[in-house]
């Protein structure tokens, strides 16, 4: 009996002497693949939060990354030939029509939900964006739309420009409403001399992202809003029997403003432009406006990237003065002056788990450290992270972005800019149905050769619908406006 008992007793304080992280190792053993974009944006957090998350349970992260335009291929051949080589992938949420409708990923557990503070996330994020056929089928990781930003210090009505481009123009130089005040405003200042934290030197209209095989067909989308989007109707980018829209006027008028725009007041190079090198001209005092998601608004306020602190105005996109009514045929001049359709572009990068992964379990408890409340905080407050904030907290907490480095004005401006697209009515949500990759990759073609002039953009955009078209027979064109009508809420 002594003997049994010394034996329990050793057992004890040697359980007792075992290091902490072999106590805390749930997942000891067990390997995740991760598969997202390559770069600091997304694919960084992925890694590094990651390497933290492995730390504390015992298993070990391999994340790959690539290239944003090889990133779908990578998914998407890996799920349908069935090689379980991804447990967890970020991806764009407009893919979730080939990734959530193929079956090919797990429902999200209630438990996850409860513990990131799943009520905390937006509704347009966690309702519409995580949903797939009424399941949820991924977490949101960041929330995506366009917005607009400019040199508040220099388009202002009391700036020293104010007086001579009234006088030029004939309408106050103030935050831009419409395409054609941007325009306007970009030209002014294209090659004038301006100062910028002391420095005096030329300055460019705009930094847009126009490169094919990268994000061009998005922002063309944001351009063509406010021509295209009719206010009340749900539909844009095809009609209610799956008919392409994106050659009709409005869509011709978006992608002539965008060659406009493109020839009088570009940066040099603009054509070969990605959202990376906005978020590098911008702050560094290049351009007068910059087009792209949330995630320039943190770099304007980072010392390490920024000469433009205090200096950056953040606004909704501009609309257009008039807008093309499908129903009528016809021109309509906007209610109130300008048509206003800000682009929920992306929608956001979404974390799902593979439904062939042999560590589910593990894989999901990974989702659950990267995507929770504290980590989305910091994550969307820090440059370069690739995370826009998606929570209400990060909407209610000012200081969570002054304490990041925003001052006062500048944070409130930034998030009621954020929060005024995700919430006007006539917003639009990005395409999200089966074959979204092969739809935009018609329209990146088409965009290329518009700009390049090789096509007027009329014929440009004529070929884009030829080629939806084809896509939908392909893919069947009644299941196509199904999946269509269910991603805008229509029954």
């Amino acid at each position: 009996m002594k003997k049994l008992l010394l034996i329990l007793v050793v057992s004890v304080l040697a359980l007792s002497l075992m290091p902490v992280a072999a106590q805390d190792s749930p997942f000891a053993g067990q390997k995740v693949v991760v598969v997202t974009q390559e770069g600091s944006a997304i694919g960084g957090p992925a890694e590094k939060y990651g390497a933290e998350w492995a730390a504390k349970t015992g298993a070990t992260v391999e994340v790959q990354r690539f290239a944003f335009g090889d990133l779908y291929p990578k998914i998407i051949t890996a799920l349908q030939t069935g090689t379980g080589e991804f447990d967890v992938m970020i991806y764009a949420s407009a893919w979730m029509g080939d990734i959530a409708g193929g079956g090919y990923v797990l429902p999200v557990p209630d438990a996850v939900k409860e513990a990131i503070d799943w009520n905390d996330v937006l509704p347009l994020y966690r309702e519409r964006i995580a949903d797939w056929g009424g399941t949820t089928y991924a977490v949101p990781f960041d929330g995506d739309s366009h917005m607009m930003y400019y040199r508040k210090d220099l388009v202002n009505p009391n700036s020293m420009y104010a007086a001579e481009f009234q006088e030029k123009y004939g309408f106050a130089l103030d935050e831009p409403q419409t395409w054609s005040q941007y325009k306007a405003m970009a030209e002014f200042f294209q090659g004038r001399e301006v100062d910028t934290a002391g420095v005096t030197a030329p300055i460019y209209g705009v930094a847009e992202a126009l490169r094919k095989n990268a994000q061009s067909y998005w922002f063309l989308m944001s351009r063509t809003g406010g021509y295209a989007k009719v206010p009340g109707d749900p539909f844009f980018f095809f009609d209610e029997n799956m008919t392409p829209l994106v050659n009709t006027p409005g869509w011709v008028q978006g992608l002539q403003d965008w060659i406009d725009i493109y020839n009088c007041c570009a940066a040099p190079d603009m054509i070969n432009f990605d959202v990376v090198n906005v978020r590098a001209l911008f702050p560094a005092g290049q351009t007068v406006f910059g087009l792209d998601w949330g995630d320039v608004g943190p770099i304007t306020v980072d010392p390490n990237s920024s000469v433009v602190q205090g200096l950056a105005g953040f606004g909704v996109l501009p609309g257009a003065e008039r807008y093309w009514d499908r129903a009528t045929s016809a021109w309509v001049d906007a209610e109130g002056g300008v048509n206003k359709a800000p682009f929920i572009a992306f929608g956001g990068w979404v974390i799902s788990v593979a439904a062939d992964s042999d560590v589910a379990d593990a894989a999901f408890d990974y989702v659950t450290y990267l995507s929770g409340k504290d980590l989305a905080g910091v994550l969307a407050t820090t440059g370069g992270t690739g995370v826009n904030p998606l929570r209400q907290s990060q909407f209610d907490n000012l200081d969570l972005w002054i304490n990041a480095g925003f001052d006062e004005e500048s944070a409130k401006d930034y998030l009621a800019a954020v929060l005024d697209t995700i919430n006007d009515p006539n917003n639009i949500v990005d395409l999200r149905i089966p074959g979204a990759s092969e739809y935009f990759n018609a329209l990146d073609q088409g965009i290329a050769k518009a700009i390049t002039g090789e096509l007027d953009p009329q014929a440009a955009l004529d070929e884009v619908a030829a080629a939806w078209d084809a896509i939908t027979e392909r893919l069947g064109r009644d299941s196509q406006l199904q999946r269509y009508k269910e991603s805008l809420g229509i029954e």
